[in-house]
């Protein structure tokens, strides 16, 4: 055949691998986003954007599996986002329990899950293609992987959405603590919650005369009936066996209790109302209240002397019933703050863990000035920096940001460390194979952590006597290097992100000639995604204005600038994603 001829299918071979090429970097794309982020709305608005973009859809919607309100009910779905519903023949549902027939009725026939390794997440509902064509088998891909990597995402918004919650409650919880506090002198906090329930019955037993009566508490399922004596005849004649032993009696006494549930002041019982407790000489119903909760119950007979209660004699009733709740559950509440205590112990002490894997004291070097800095939106974080001094002439010099925060990022983050360490432990100038090292690591990584967790890597190996820098790049922000004339590029020789996929393709490196005065900058996207109140990020540009503004400064001034400029970029205390940079001069301009 000529070589001026081109093979039959070579067109199309090539343009298929073009688009999935593009496919490939646009979902690459899309996971860095979705996981740069917790706000649902913006992940919800990024997904459906890229599908109805890319197939120029007229309409979608995503449909969010609805908390359940109680066990056993059937699922449903909230409509969270939708796009172009409103030309349907009637306006969606917000709440919506079968998601074929929503599709169905609003003209979305590809209904694509959202599911993560545990549960489903939601629906993704596509309408038709302008050309009335199916989706092709490589379109469903794209779409079916990126509603996977959606789905942790999502999940992750809603964990974090409930964790929030939780800790609302928590902290109203031991507000409620020390307002109560006072209400339970005669109830000693390190008391347990038997010897606060008997300090109650003896109390009010012995200032009101009362010798009969019967301490409820509700729980999960229904109300679970204990009975505290005071140690006197007057309390087993009072209630007789039977309550608890008879299946009708018992069933039509969880109906009175859970009635008396609802109550939020002392009631009189009667015949009429509280059959079955009227029917065991129970003739007053006193709430243990916590907050605005009825968590307990003191029901109890009338007084030995027969004398009817007064207003004032109910308002002690309910002062010491609600003080004796509010001290049992101030007991509950102590010991979680201090296993919240303990946990935040263990984290500082992690901090300092991790803390003590990053460089301490950074190598000196004549001609070549060092600085970094490593900053966690939480105790502990996913950023990783390292300089390594491998010989008299070479550096290692490295940047890397795992997904997600906290404790799991931190383990992959050493892993990560230790991986490269170990590899590096046989490193000599003379044939080291550092994209190769990288593509071990990216195997390593891949085989040892779920499929949700990932790690953007920049290292390189500084010749310090040839000048120059052999680097790769696994998918982070890719380095600046700027030249005292203030000419600029960047370092993106390598390959795919660390952990998504096993190495199929060796990793790219390259080897960059660096002359006096240039300076080579690394950063994680907490730098370039920092957000302000309008919720506008930082940005690659202002980097690149603040690095080509100081080509005539000191690494350490350089970073301090950029550095300087995020904080005041993001509002205090509202970091929410770790900030890592590092900078290495080579002999000031």
């Amino acid at each position: 055949m000529p070589l001026s001829e081109t093979p039959e299918g070579a067109d199309t071979r090539t343009a298929t691998q073009d688009s999935n090429s593009l496919d490939f970097n646009s979902l690459l794309e899309t996971s860095k986003l979705l996981n740069s982020s917790l706000e649902l709305d913006f992940i919800l608005s990024h997904i459906i954007r890229t599908v109805m973009g890319k197939f120029l859809l007229r309409r979608a919607a995503i449909l969010i599996v609805a908390p359940a309100a109680s066990v056993g009910e059937p699922a449903s779905y909230l409509l969270a986002l939708g796009r172009g519903l409103a030309t349907a023949s009637s306006s969606p549902p917000t709440s919506i329990l079968n998601p074929e027939r929503f599709a169905l009725d609003f003209q979305l026939p590809l209904l694509v899950p959202i599911t993560t390794a545990k549960r489903l997440v939601g629906y993704l509902c596509l309408g038709g293609k302008p050309t009335a064509q199916p989706f092709s088998d490589s379109e469903r891909t794209f779409i079916e992987s990126l509603a996977s990597l959606a789905a942790s995402s999502i999940e992750n918004t809603l964990v974090f959405r409930e964790l929030q919650s939780l800790n609302r409650q928590l902290d109203q919880k031991v507000q409620q603590l020390n307002t109560l506090f006072d209400l339970a002198k005669k109830y000693n906090v390190a008391s347990s919650r038997s010897e606060i329930l008997k300090t109650l019955t003896q109390s009010i037993s012995g200032q009101m005369l009362i010798g009969t009566y019967l301490l409820c508490f509700h729980q999960t399922g229904g109300a679970a009936i204990s009975t505290v004596m005071a140690a006197t005849i007057e309390v087993s004649k009072g209630i007789k066996p039977e309550l608890f032993s008879n299946e009708v009696s018992h069933t039509a006494l969880q109906s009175e209790l859970e009635t008396l549930f609802t109550f939020s002041v002392p009631a009189h019982l009667t015949a009429e109302q509280f059959p079955v407790l009227f029917a065991h000489k129970l003739r007053l119903a006193v709430p243990m209240r916590v907050g605005e909760t009825t968590c307990g119950l003191f029901i109890c007979g009338e007084r030995l002397t027969k004398i009817p209660f007064t207003a004032s004699d109910l308002e002690f009733l309910f002062s010491a019933a609600s003080a004796a709740m509010s001290a049992v559950e101030q007991a509950r509440l102590f010991a979680e703050t201090l296993e919240k205590q303990a946990l935040e112990k263990e984290l500082g002490l992690a901090r300092e863990i991790q803390l003590g894997l990053l460089p301490t004291n950074l190598p000196e070097f004549e001609g070549i000035e060092l600085a970094a800095t490593n900053i966690p939106s939480k105790h502990i974080g996913g950023d990783y920096y390292d300089i390594i001094q491998l010989d008299a002439t070479h550096i290692f010099v490295a940047i890397a940001d795992v997904t997600g925060k906290g404790v799991p990022a931190s383990l992959l983050m050493s892993n990560l460390q230790a991986s490269i360490k170990s590899f590096l432990l046989n490193y000599t100038p003379e044939g080291f194979d550092f994209a190769g090292m990288i593509g071990k690591i990216n195997t390593v990584i891949y085989e040892n952590t779920p499929s949700d967790k990932f790690i953007t890597f920049f290292g390189g190996i500084l010749d310090m006597e040839a000048k120059t820098f052999h680097s790769v790049n696994a998918g982070h922000n890719p380095p600046y290097l700027v030249s005292c004339d203030g000419e600029m590029r960047t370092l993106n020789a390598g390959g795919v992100i660390l952990g998504i996929i096993p190495t199929l393709m060796p990793y790219e490196s390259e080897t960059t000639a660096l002359t006096a005065g240039d300076t080579l900058f690394l950063f994680t996207d907490g730098v370039t995604e920092a957000m302000n109140k309008a919720r506008e990020e930082f940005g690659e540009a202002r980097v690149e204005e603040i690095l080509k503004a100081g080509v005539k400064l000191h690494a350490m001034q350089i970073l301090n600038e950029v550095i300087s400029a995020v904080s005041h970029h993001e509002p205090a205390g509202e970091q929410h994603d770790d900030i890592t940079a590092l900078c290495i001069k080579i002999e000031p301009c």
